[in-house]
């Protein structure tokens, strides 16, 4: 199982072992076919259940306007789908259509490069400013 704070669990237990972690975040993908997510490492093909969302923004590169997400991947963010959660985490939606949760660090990052404009507000990508009319109740 995935917990909405980006643990992993097997069978009632804790995934504690740093690179076994990283390993489950780089190898999360959704299964298509069977319309589940699954974590692949190998041969290894397992389930997973995801309590929140698969995905975890780990960075944003301001100076590139790209994030870096949690199965290694890297894409341009699309800031008209940022929005904040009640709990105030960010999310956004990802190239392939699911959403992402932002980690505190990548969270961080993100607000460091935000701008408020005179039609709201906007997130500093690379040499633009791209609007986000999700985190206007932030301004």
């Amino acid at each position: 199982m995935l917990r909405r704070d980006g643990s992993f669990w097997h069978e009632g237990v804790r995934v504690t072992h740093p690179r076994l972690r990283e390993a489950f975040r780089a190898g999360v993908r959704w299964a298509d076919a069977e319309r589940v997510f699954v974590v692949q490492l190998g041969r290894f093909r397992g389930w997973l259940d995801v309590e929140d969302t698969a995905f975890f923004v780990d960075a944003y590169d301001a100076a590139t306007g790209e994030l870096a997400i949690s199965d290694r991947s890297r894409e341009p963010l699309a800031a008209e789908t940022l929005r904040a959660d009640p709990d105030g985490v960010l999310r956004c939606r990802l190239a392939e259509g699911f959403a992402a949760r932002f980690t505190r660090a990548a969270q961080a990052e993100l607000l460091a490069a935000v701008e408020i404009a005179a039609d709201g507000v906007c997130v500093r990508a690379g040499q633009r400013l791209a609007r986000a009319p999700g985190l206007d109740s932030l301004s």
